[in-house]
C-alpha cells in the first residue's frame, strides 16, 4: 500500500469517526449498529480524554502519529472497543477469565480493558505488519500467564518482553 493510499485511508477513517463522534455527542446511539455503535461509545467514555482530536478528527487526516512519543487517540478507541467486543463475546475466554481475574483485584473496569489493549495491541499490529494472521495462540498464552499477577507486574513484565 503506498502512501497516498494509505493517506486516502486514514482521511476515510477519520472522517467516518468524526461522523461517529457527532452522532454520539448528539445522543443519537440508537440510530448506529455493530461496530459503529461500539466504537461511538468508545469515544463517549474517552471524551474528557479526546475531546479536541474527535472533534478535528475529519481535519487532521494528515497527521500521522509518532509511535515513540504520541498517543494515536483513533488507535487507542478502535483496541479498546476491540476489547470490549472479545469481553461480550467471552472470545477468546481466557479474554473475559482475565477480566474477571482483574476486577476482582480491584481494578477498574476501565483500566481492566486498557490493560487487556496493552496485551491485545503489540500482537494485533505485529500481525498487520507483517501481513500475518493475529497470533490467537500467543494471546491466549499471554492472558493466562498474567491473569493471576496484579496490573504493575504485568507491565513490568510486558515492558521487559517489549510487547508495550
Amino acid at each position: 500500500m503506498g502512501n497516498g493510499e494509505i493517506k486516502g485511508l486514514r482521511k476515510e477513517t477519520r472522517g467516518h469517526l468524526h461522523d461517529l463522534w457527532e452522532i454520539a455527542k448528539a445522543g443519537n446511539l440508537d440510530s448506529l449498529s455493530g461496530e459503529d455503535k461500539w466504537l461511538a461509545k468508545v469515544m463517549l467514555e474517552h471524551q474528557d480524554q479526546y475531546f479536541n482530536q474527535f472533534e478535528i478528527a475529519d481535519l487532521t487526516y494528515d497527521h500521522e502519529y509518532d509511535v515513540d512519543s504520541e498517543e494515536n487517540p483513533f488507535l487507542h478507541i478502535m483496541i479498546h472497543s476491540a476489547v470490549e467486543r472479545q469481553l461480550e463475546a467471552k472470545d477468546p475466554i481466557e479474554a473475559f477469565q482475565f477480566y474477571n481475574s482483574m476486577r476482582k483485584k480491584k481494578v477498574s473496569r476501565h483500566d481492566t480493558i486498557h490493560l487487556i489493549g496493552v496485551i491485545f495491541a503489540p500482537l494485533m499490529i505485529k500481525g498487520m505488519q507483517q501481513r500475518k494472521d493475529f497470533d490467537i495462540d500467543k494471546y491466549i498464552s499471554l492472558l493466562k500467564k498474567y491473569k493471576a499477577k496484579r496490573p504493575e507486574k504485568i507491565y513490568e513484565s510486558l515492558e521487559k518482553t517489549s510487547l508495550v
